[in-house]
Formats: C-alpha cells, structure tokens, sequence
C-alpha cells in the first residue's frame, strides 16, 4: 500500500503549493466572466491524478513548461474528465521520460 504521509501536499489545502499549477483553462477557448474556464474539470482531475500517481508539483510545473494541462495534453471530443487524467497523466510520464 502506498503512504502519501510523508510527502507534503499539493492540494488547495495546502498554502504553500504553486498556485499557477492550478488555473485551467485554454488559451483558444476564453471563458465568459462569471463561468470557470473549458474544460475545468478535465484539468483538475488530470493534475490531481498525476499528483496521486506521484508526480511532484515541479515535474508537473516542468511537464508543462508554462502551459496549461489542457493546452499540452488536448481534451478530445466526449471525454470524460476521469478518463482524460489517465490519458493524460499517462502521457506526461511519457513527456517527463524525454
């Protein structure tokens, strides 16, 4: 079984994550005042799938070299959130061992 205990968190709680980490959305899609960014959901439970996977915030940070997760790692027509952040993750593994 794996134990997170010792790591430090990544999450919202946390106050001393990076912050930039956790704004979705994409640059070719803006959002209108009031609505949270395209493809929001998809975003976060890609970020908080590669964290689970054991990921640090600064591999993801270097992953993504200043994009967001959904302009690096394109949503595809109909997918869903939860099968997105495997995709996803899968590929930032594959985007980290370059």
């Amino acid at each position: 079984m794996r134990m997170h205990g010792t790591l430090n968190s990544t999450t919202f709680r946390n106050n001393t994550a990076p912050r930039e980490l956790f704004i979705f959305g994409s640059a070719d899609q803006p959002a209108r005042p009031g609505d949270l960014p395209p493809y929001h959901a998809h975003g976060r439970a890609a970020l908080a799938n590669a964290l689970d996977e054991g990921l640090m915030a600064d591999e993801v940070a270097q992953i993504l070299d200043g994009r967001e997760i959904v302009d690096a790692f394109p949503v595809w027509r109909g997918e869903t959130p939860s099968a997105y952040a495997a995709r996803a993750v899968a590929e930032m593994f594959v985007a980290y061992l370059q």
